[in-house]
């Protein structure tokens, strides 16, 4: 179990960088829908429905949620593996950006990673069923 455990931590470590580290892929899409869920406990949601491509919502905030129409044509730059929403433009104007999220994927690509290689590990307790990490 342990071996399965290990490559399927390197898979995704994997899929994960080629996701953040590969070129985006620029299309050309028109918004469809405005959909904004509110929550009592925390901030709403605000989600931008797509058509004509591969990608059909991309959450962005308040303010990308309200400069865009039903209807507005707009080019979105997308990751290639999980089509992850990096920005939004209209014409030159610039939407919507996600500046850090290349950069912030690390550190799951990181502890992926030496779960892969065995400096993290995954173990049953055998004194409870409990289970717990364990660092080398």
């Amino acid at each position: 179990m342990d071996v399965i455990t290990r490559l399927a931590a390197l898979l995704i470590a994997i899929l994960l960088a080629i996701d953040a580290f590969s070129g985006v892929r620029t299309q050309t899409l028109r918004v469809d829908s405005h959909v904004r869920v509110s929550r009592w406990h925390r901030e709403d949601d605000y989600r931008l429905q797509f058509v004509g491509g591969r990608v059909d919502s991309c959450a962005v905030g308040w303010t990308a949620f309200n400069a865009l129409a039903d209807g507005d044509e707009v080019t979105l730059d997308t990751s290639r593996v999980f089509k992850s929403c990096d920005r939004i433009r209209r014409g030159d104007e610039v939407i919507a950006e996600a500046h850090l999220r290349r950069w912030l994927v690390l550190l799951p690509i990181g502890v992926l990673l030496a779960a892969a290689f065995g400096w993290i590990q995954f173990e049953r307790r055998e004194d409870d069923d409990a289970r717990g990490w364990w660092f080398i």
